[in-house]
């Protein structure tokens, strides 16, 4: 058995070294490429650092390879969160909760007895990505993303959650060859099928700029044939469907008469849309913003015109509108304001006999 550990686990290694080299050459953006190889390196020191049978490592090296194998909450968070979630302010309270688990790892790892802290963290923040893989598909634009989602979130954020559970609830007792086993087994199963599906990789899943190298290969999205669908959505989305709160890209569908599928790949492929809420939030923050330059308009609230657009309450439209346009919509409107009575200043028959 610990034999059979060990094979898994030199397997496992291997194929996760290989990865970590192999994905500089796909043509995916450098984030891609940086979060594969995080989770490369600190798995395959977790691998190390577990076996059954413990390995005679120099205190220095084992030293290094237990901190690198406590950054895996952060390397599987990472991942996960570069592939799924488009918008970049959406991270970081991803990367804050996995940073804030992966230091309690680290300490179960060097002072054994924070074990009881480690294993409740762990499995909250695997179970909230598990969930996340799974909900975001709602948004999701990208069809090759929303066919990966259910087997991505079982191979990574599920075996994550199945290991860490098995520890806390006591099923898998720490120290035990069944244990290193199931490391070994599942890690090594993941890593070969993760492989594979990344070394194949379809660009649009990534978010970003493409590798210059390969840049010159890629596919290109022209190929999307079905105009009179996009004409469609052009046509309902110049009527103000997005005014509609809540809308969803199923209500859109239904609207449009049309399979969801069809209706996300219009968007994606034929609009360049990867998920459905900045596809519709784009049309609300426009009008946001020409509400909120409006002089007609200085006495309707902010909080009004979120309304106005299809927000259901405030929270929401900050936090679009500042990713959208940089600024708050309070600052937005003040801005306007004063450039607009700049501008009066400057043309009033006072100031051009100033100058």
């Amino acid at each position: 058995m610990i034999f059979l550990d060990l094979a898994l686990r030199g397997g496992a290694v291997t194929i996760l070294l290989l990865l970590a080299m192999l994905i500089w050459r796909a043509p995916i953006g450098r984030q891609g490429r940086l979060s594969v190889t995080a989770l490369a390196v600190s798995m395959s020191a977790f691998l190390i650092t577990t076996a059954a049978m413990p390995l005679n490592l120099h205190p220095v090296l084992h030293s290094n390879l237990t901190l690198l194998s406590s950054v895996t909450p952060i390397a599987v968070t990472w991942l996960i969160i570069t592939i799924f979630l488009d918008a970049p302010g959406q991270r970081w309270p991803w990367i804050f909760a996995s940073v804030a688990t992966s230091a309690a790892l680290y300490s179960h790892l060097v002072v054994p007895s924070a074990f009881p802290v480690c294993l409740p963290m762990g499995v909250l923040l695997y179970g909230a990505l598990f969930a996340l893989s799974i909900w975001s598909t709602r948004d999701d634009l990208v069809e090759c993303r929303c066919r990966a989602r259910p087997g991505f979130a079982a191979a990574i954020a599920g075996l994550a959650l199945f290991l860490t559970l098995g520890q806390a609830t006591g099923v898998l007792q720490e120290d035990t060859v069944l244990l290193a086993l199931s490391q070994a087994f599942g890690i090594f199963a993941v890593a070969l099928a993760f492989a594979v599906w990344l070394l194949r990789p379809d660009v649009s899943r990534w978010p970003g700029e493409v590798s210059s190298e390969r840049g010159n290969q890629l596919p290109v999205q022209e190929e999307f044939a079905d105009p009179a669908l996009i004409a469609r959505i052009q046509d309902v989305m110049a009527n103000s469907v997005w005014r509609e709160e809540g809308l969803t890209i199923g209500t859109l569908a239904g609207k449009l008469a049309v399979p969801e599928h069809r209706l996300r790949r219009a968007i994606n492929q034929g609009l360049g849309h990867r998920n459905f809420s900045s596809f519709i939030n784009r049309a609300r923050i426009e009008a946001a913003c020409a509400a909120l330059t409006d002089p007609t308009q200085l006495n309707v609230t902010v909080l009004e015109i979120a309304y106005n657009v299809g927000f259901a309450s405030i929270g929401p439209f900050n936090r679009a509108f500042r990713a959208e346009v940089g600024q708050s919509p309070t600052e937005y409107r003040r801005l306007a304001q004063s450039n607009a009575l700049a501008d009066s200043d400057e043309s009033s028959p006072i100031a051009a006999n100033l100058h």
